[in-house]
């Protein structure tokens, strides 16, 4: 997404990251990484930080796809239910699944996720993953797991042996 710099080469369409502008870059391809932010500030002002002028269905759906719509619903208040300092209110699971959740309501081209099943039971992790992947159907997703059930889900794994490999290997996503 373009938070560091990088040795080699990353295209989209045939333009090179690195000459894009970060905001312009975090447009085509956003996700879900372990150390998101969470807002001391209600559900629905967290989702709508990754899309500001998001309806309620907009809200709703994304809530739905992460599997976090049922708890939301369950909370005497509901999407106003503030979550505390980094997520502090929620469980793991839950905080993992709102940062799904505005990953999925940002919408773009391509999409990635870093470990989004972690603290979720084996279960739910499953029908989790089915879910984003059929949610996500129209984009590139790309998951970034060491969870051989998540891993399986995917139409292609790609793995790496020794995190050196990172700057040294050059991959380009086409449509």
């Amino acid at each position: 997404m373009r938070f560091l710099e990088y040795e080699g080469s990353i295209t989209i369409g045939g333009v090179e990251l690195r000459s894009l502008p970060g905001d312009q870059v975090r447009r085509l391809m956003t996700g879900m990484t372990q150390d998101a932010h969470v807002f001391q500030e209600s559900i629905r002002a967290n989702l709508r930080f990754a899309k500001p002028d998001a309806s309620r269905n907009d809200l709703w759906e994304a809530a739905r796809q992460a599997g976090l719509l049922d708890w939301i619903e369950s909370l005497p208040s509901g999407w106003d239910t503030e979550v505390g300092a980094g997520g502090a209110a929620m469980s793991g699971g839950q905080r993992q699944r709102l940062l799904l959740a505005r990953a999925l309501l940002a919408d773009p081209p391509i999409l990635l996720l870093d470990e989004p099943t972690e603290g979720l039971d084996s279960v739910t992790a499953d029908h989790l993953i089915r879910d984003i992947l059929f949610a996500t159907g129209n984009r590139t997703t790309v998951l970034i797991t060491h969870d051989l059930a998540v891993q399986s889900a995917a139409d292609e794994i790609h793995s790496m042996d020794d995190t050196s490999d990172l700057f040294a290997t050059s991959h380009s996503f086409s449509d």
